[in-house]
């Protein structure tokens, strides 16, 4: 397996979204995912009579996903109760009472306002405009935040790179030097623990993007964007940081980017043209 842990389940997401549905690895994703809750009671010849596939075809299929063999696609069959704790944990707190979404979001976005008035902030948008690459390293349950991010951050003239847990490629982790920016974002920390090698090798200049207090983890960069003073791990409130949190602290960063830089929109630029416009294809 590559080097740092896989989620098997967005990578099964990423082959039934971008394949056809008469492609072989369409057929094998869904199969698994169809059976991810008893994947440790599957057999090689379940698979292959189900998709139709040779015995090396499944092998061929579990190593273009980053496992080596079907026995490690068995070994992940953990994930199904990590990923029921992850999603359903906060849905059992409203069912009892103790939490509201819109009282805890109300509290997570007064948080991040607050953060954006803050030093650290102004440091990690200099560092975006001047570093020569911009790689954010992810955990993958904050991916579609920042594939937002990196589209608008392109039309502002930065190119970003997103690496994540389903494709962690460490080397280009590793390969960044001192004028370069790396971002990291974990919200519980559990991503940097597991990822920490390719932190501590990176020569980047490295930002930590957290709602967790851990100056162990905080001590491997040399800024940290802490999104709350009193999340402690674990967290019920981890989900809501890593999906809106994290989409309104980039909202808020891509905002003050462009009011700092962007020639139409900063101080005595010239307005933004929207008149007449058209939205892109997938908005």
């Amino acid at each position: 397996m590559r080097e740092g842990r896989l989620n098997l389940l967005m990578s099964l997401f990423a082959v039934f979204n971008d394949n056809d549905r008469d492609d072989t690895s369409y057929a094998l994703a869904r199969y698994f995912l169809q059976n991810f809750d008893r994947l440790d009671q599957l057999n090689i010849y379940d698979v292959m009579d189900s998709c139709y596939v040779s015995r090396s075809g499944v092998r061929r299929f579990c190593q273009s996903i980053g496992f080596e063999n079907f026995s490690e696609i068995k070994a992940s069959s953990g994930e199904w109760e990590l990923f029921r704790h992850y999603f359903l944990t906060y849905p059992r707190l409203e069912g009892s009472g103790t939490h509201e979404l819109r009282r805890d979001l109300d509290a997570l976005y007064g948080q991040i306002d607050g953060l954006m008035r803050t030093r650290e902030v102004d440091v990690v948008l200099d560092a975006l405009h001047r570093c020569d690459q911009v790689v954010l390293f992810s955990a993958d349950s904050s991916s579609m935040s920042l594939v937002e991010f990196q589209r608008a951050m392109a039309v502002e003239g930065r190119i970003v790179q997103l690496i994540t847990e389903s494709s962690p490629a460490a080397d280009a982790v590793r390969e960044l030097g001192p004028n370069d920016l790396l971002l990291t974002v974990s919200t519980s920390g559990a991503f940097v623990r597991r990822q920490e090698s390719q932190v501590r090798d990176s020569g980047a200049f490295k930002v930590y993007v957290t709602a967790t207090q851990a100056p162990e983890l905080a001590r491997l960069f040399d800024t940290t964007l802490l999104m709350a003073q009193s999340v402690r791990d674990p967290s019920p409130l981890h989900r809501l940081y890593a999906s809106y949190g994290v989409a309104y602290l980039f909202d808020r960063l891509l905002s003050a980017y462009a009011h700092r830089y962007d020639p139409q929109l900063a101080p005595g630029g010239t307005p933004t043209q929207t008149d007449g416009g058209h939205a892109p294809a997938d908005a």
